[in-house]
């Protein structure tokens, strides 16, 4: 039997549309449709979390090291005294010692020497003639700060001790404190007793300064002559603060 033309199309569409709607399955087309998930957000990461080590691998423990305090500076070169231009008088005979001898005070005010010290060395610069002074540096290192501190204390315990006036009843002494380095302090002899009496301080007289710094004492003086107290306090704090800046190797925290 023959089709016509129209029955023959209509069956060729049929098995057409027929053929597209087999090709992709049930499950497929459920999935394609079904609406889009959201994943959770993350937690960010804690800065103060340590990395953790690799699986399997123990981290090492951390060793702590300390590093354990310096030994005090016990050396004493020559170097620590003050140079022939940083000491009054300039120009003047310079002689230089080494080994423990007594601090220079007047005789009635002696204090004797540092006992304790583990070195020492001393200059004296000038001769005393035509009434000029006479220059004097001497450092003493200690085996520790402790050390240093009580004889520190020693000084000026014996200068506190012989101050006020003196035995001909016309001269006096005074100690007062100085503004450098530790345990500073200053001791003026008054030739006339006009600077205890009314604060004359252009009476004439001398001055000697000691202080500490670390494990090391030092004493600057301006021995005799006729200079005036002010002038003579002044010269010597001047060359005190230079003697202090020469034992910064003796300071804990170093130079």
């Amino acid at each position: 039997m023959r089709l016509s033309l129209p029955i023959v199309l209509v069956v060729t569409s049929t098995l057409v549309l027929a053929g597209c709607g087999d090709s992709g399955s049930p499950e497929e087309g459920a999935t394609s449709s079904a609406a889009p998930t959201t994943a959770a957000p993350s937690e960010p990461p804690d800065p103060s979390a340590e990395p953790s080590a690799e699986p399997g691998v123990t981290p090492e423990p951390t060793e702590q090291t300390t590093e354990p305090p310096a030994s005090p500076v016990t050396d004493l070169p020559a170097s620590v005294l003050l140079p022939a231009e940083s000491l009054f008088p300039e120009g003047e005979i310079r002689t230089e010692g080494e080994g423990v001898v007594d601090w220079v005070f007047p005789v009635p005010c002696a204090v004797g020497g540092p006992g304790a010290a583990v070195a020492m060395r001393s200059v004296a610069q000038g001769d005393g003639t035509f009434e000029v002074p006479v220059g004097h540096h001497q450092v003493a290192v200690f085996e520790d700060v402790d050390a240093a501190v009580a004889e520190a204390d020693r000084i000026a315990a014996a200068l506190d001790a012989c101050q006020g006036t003196g035995s001909d009843g016309q001269s006096s002494s005074i100690v007062e404190p100085v503004a450098v380095g530790a345990q500073g302090i200053g001791f003026v002899v008054d030739y006339y007793g006009a600077l205890q009496a009314n604060g004359d301080e252009g009476t004439l007289g001398y001055y000697t300064a000691v202080t500490r710094r670390g494990n090391a004492v030092t004493l600057v003086s301006s021995e005799g002559g006729e200079s005036s107290i002010a002038a003579s306090r002044e010269r010597v704090v001047g060359e005190l603060g230079a003697a202090w800046d020469q034992l910064c190797a003796y300071e804990s925290t170093g130079c």
